[in-house]
């Protein structure tokens, strides 16, 4: 199961950072923020995806322990524009 936020611009960016976060105490101890360190300082695009284990994880543990994969792009550099 995955959920993807787009930003204004779609990049074609080959470049995909990813981390595992977890969340515990059914998410009363929430996962530290990520730095995402674009150049940019912006992001084009984050997808937040579970898979079988994870939930499978979640379901034996009661909520307890919930991890997911955060996956982020960065948007391209936006160079300055010269005066001709």
């Amino acid at each position: 199961m995955s959920t993807r936020v787009v930003s204004l611009h779609d990049s074609d960016a080959v470049v995909k950072n990813t981390k595992t976060t977890w969340s515990f105490a059914w998410g009363l101890v929430s996962p530290k923020d990520i730095d995402a360190r674009c150049e940019s300082k912006h992001l084009s695009s984050a997808t937040n995806t579970t898979n079988f284990g994870y939930i499978l994880l979640s379901t034996i543990t009661l909520g307890i322990v919930v991890p997911q994969t955060i996956t982020w792009e960065c948007a391209p550099p936006d160079p300055p524009i010269e005066e001709l």
